[in-house]
């Protein structure tokens, strides 16, 4: 039995930078609910106690991305808990999801083409700098309708917010004046659709509203498509190198994936739970509360860990070993609310609750048409030698530090 100290210092690890798991493991088992008393907030790994915390925003708020966001973005859905919250989605989701999220698929397959037909047909390639990294930012420039001579300027803005977040100077003040002259940027657009409305993202949500005629203000929208840019993009990009990662592992599933590309959904959802990319999620308790006997003042930081909840041995059958078809794991469409039954439990790779994350279908396209215009590349292609890619955890997130590969 590990000491307390020894688990809180363990979590700050280098060896946990390397492979969370073995951590995560014991903390589930020896303390599901601790004190980490270095970053001063309360770490919850097991999938049960993770789940009702993030289902539980009356109790759970997601006030501490005020610290990330909002001094450099503004106010955007992240933070926000109450009806607040509601309102905005209500205007922004529609365009993101089903039928009106499906007639654009042919304009990321375009996206991802272009970028596929730029790679060398010999010697070595990048995934991510070539494929993965510029990718997102391409898609969604190209769903909010901008020009491609927008791409620089679009590609040069998400990574001065994204050197901005941790809250360093003078990277801060930066990110703040790229975001002020990113809204007087989408104001224009704004002001251009509303004479002449296109078949885009910014017209959808420019001139839309939701049942209550409520819309966004130019300001909103600049914060709301500046989050969808930085949190959306950041994440599918990683998400992308993760999984063709796990699949130049795996040659036996990337060989069934090849023969047969009905089976990359089943993969995506798998590798989601498996690995995916979003280590944590931080909250602050409203009130005073209890988990698995263990009271939290009111005011406490609640960090929940995702990944583990997502390789929790109480959920899943030897979690760490990824199966193509798990009995024991929701298949198909994720959703907000979970769909976990007795013996069947739901991955949270994409959050759940009021925050489940409102770009998740264009996410998981994303990497579906691009995986499946890149197997023959995969199939085909080695990692190389010397540049072996290494997973490690960084700040919230953990993917790949490099992802080069040779036919």
């Amino acid at each position: 039995m590990s000491s307390h100290s020894e688990l809180v210092e363990s979590l700050h690890s280098e060896a946990f930078a390397l492979d969370p798991f073995p951590v995560w493991e014991r903390l589930r088992t020896e303390a599901p609910v601790i004190w980490d008393s270095i970053d001063e907030c309360w770490v919850v790994t097991r999938q049960e106690d993770v789940s009702a915390i993030i289902l539980n925003h009356q109790t759970y708020s997601c006030a501490p991305y005020q610290d990330i966001f909002t001094a450099v973005i503004g106010r955007t859905m992240v933070e926000m808990d109450g009806s607040d919250h509601d309102v905005l989605r209500s205007i922004v989701a529609p365009p993101l999801v089903g039928n009106k999220l499906k007639n654009h698929f042919e304009l990321i397959s375009q996206c991802v083409s272009e970028l596929v037909e730029k790679v060398p047909k010999s010697g070595p390639v990048d995934l991510i700098g070539q494929i993965s990294r510029p990718l997102p930012v391409m898609v969604i420039g190209a769903l909010l309708g901008l020009e491609p001579k927008d791409r620089d300027y679009l590609e040069g803005f998400v990574s001065k917010i994204i050197h901005a977040l941790p809250g360093l100077q003078p990277e801060r003040a930066i990110g703040k004046e790229a975001q002020a002259e990113f809204e007087v940027y989408v104001e224009e657009l704004v002001n251009q659709r509303s004479q002449c409305p296109a078949n885009d993202l910014i017209s959808a949500i420019a001139l839309g509203s939701n049942s209550e005629g409520d819309y966004l203000t130019p300001s909103e929208m600049a914060s709301f498509i500046s989050l969808l840019l930085v949190a959306g993009g950041e994440t599918t990009d990683r998400a992308l190198s993760n999984f063709w990662f796990l699949l130049l592992r795996n040659p036996a599933l990337l060989k069934v994936i090849s023969e047969d590309e009905s089976q990359i959904e089943a993969a995506i959802t798998e590798f989601m739970r498996l690995d995916g990319v979003v280590v944590y999620e931080d909250r602050q308790t409203m009130r005073d509360s209890v988990i698995r006997g263990v009271e939290i003042p009111a005011d406490s930081r609640v960090r929940v860990a995702l990944m583990s909840a997502n390789n929790d041995e109480r959920a899943f059958e030897d979690p760490r070993t990824f199966k193509l078809h798990r009995s024991d794991l929701k298949a198909g469409k994720e959703n907000r609310i979970g769909g976990a039954r007795p013996g069947v439990t739901p991955h949270i790779g994409f959050g759940m609750g009021k925050h489940f994350c409102i770009g998740y279908q264009l996410a998981r396209a994303e990497m579906t048409i691009a995986t499946s215009q890149i197997l023959e590349l995969l199939s085909n292609s080695k990692l190389v030698e010397g540049q072996i890619p290494q997973l490690r955890v960084d700040w919230f997130h953990r993917y790949v530090d490099r992802l080069i590969v040779v036919r």
